[in-house]
């Protein structure tokens, strides 16, 4: 096992439906993970952190002007991120990107829609 000693030793016990495990479990081996590594990861990953790009980078709107993509970088609020098109369009330097999502240092953009 290894340890991370950034981890809390914190134990709980949880009570799953049979079903539940089993589906847990063959998720967990077609990953190649134990069933406790598979959960850890779904929970992390379903509970949001409190991190600066939460509290203050996403929904924030951003010219396209202030997107590379050559480099695949976005400047928000004088900081370089790398970023993720949400429905894979190309980047139009004369509209503005929303930021709806923060994974660490990849921000997931999408086009803001011009209203009539």
């Amino acid at each position: 096992m290894i340890y991370n000693k950034n981890m809390a030793d914190k134990m709980i016990a949880l009570r799953l439906d049979k079903d539940l495990y089993e589906r847990i479990t063959e998720d967990a081996n077609r990953e190649n993970r134990s069933v406790n590594n598979y959960i850890v990861t779904k929970l992390s990953e379903a509970v949001p952190t409190n991190n600066l790009e939460q509290r203050q980078i996403v929904g924030s709107v951003v010219g396209g002007d202030k997107i590379n993509m050559a480099n695949d970088l976005i400047e928000v609020k004088g900081i370089y991120y790398r970023y993720d098109l949400l429905a894979n369009d190309s980047v139009n330097s004369k509209k503005s990107y929303q930021v709806i999502k923060a994974n660490g240092n990849i921000l997931t953009i999408q086009e803001l829609k011009s209203e009539k």
